[in-house]
């Protein structure tokens, strides 16, 4: 008993030498990627903003389109209006003759 006594500690030593090897490498693993985490958070952001920004845009052109499509209608109502008239103006003229 005496020889394991002896060599109890020794072990106990060694133990704690691979834990505290390990736990070092662990953290520095740990901190690596919390850096690469952070990267990607930060690249997400940065891609959420600018889909952000082309949505904006996206409206923007939305509401453009709509408002051309307004001013087609209106001009095509006010091209019928005056095309009736003018027909009417040229049957008035025909029937005088």
């Amino acid at each position: 008993t005496s020889a394991c006594e002896t060599e109890l500690p020794e072990l106990v030593h060694q133990i704690d030498i691979v834990v505290n090897s390990k736990k070092v490498e662990w953290e520095r693993k740990m901190k690596a990627l919390e850096a690469k985490v952070d990267i990607q958070n930060q690249e997400l952001a940065s891609a959420q903003s600018a889909l952000d920004q082309k949505g904006q845009e996206v409206r923007l052109l939305q509401q453009k389109l709509e408002d051309l499509q307004k001013t087609k209608y209106e001009m095509a109502q006010n091209y019928e209006i005056h095309l009736q008239a003018l027909k009417s103006e040229v049957r008035k003229l025909f029937m005088i003759l």
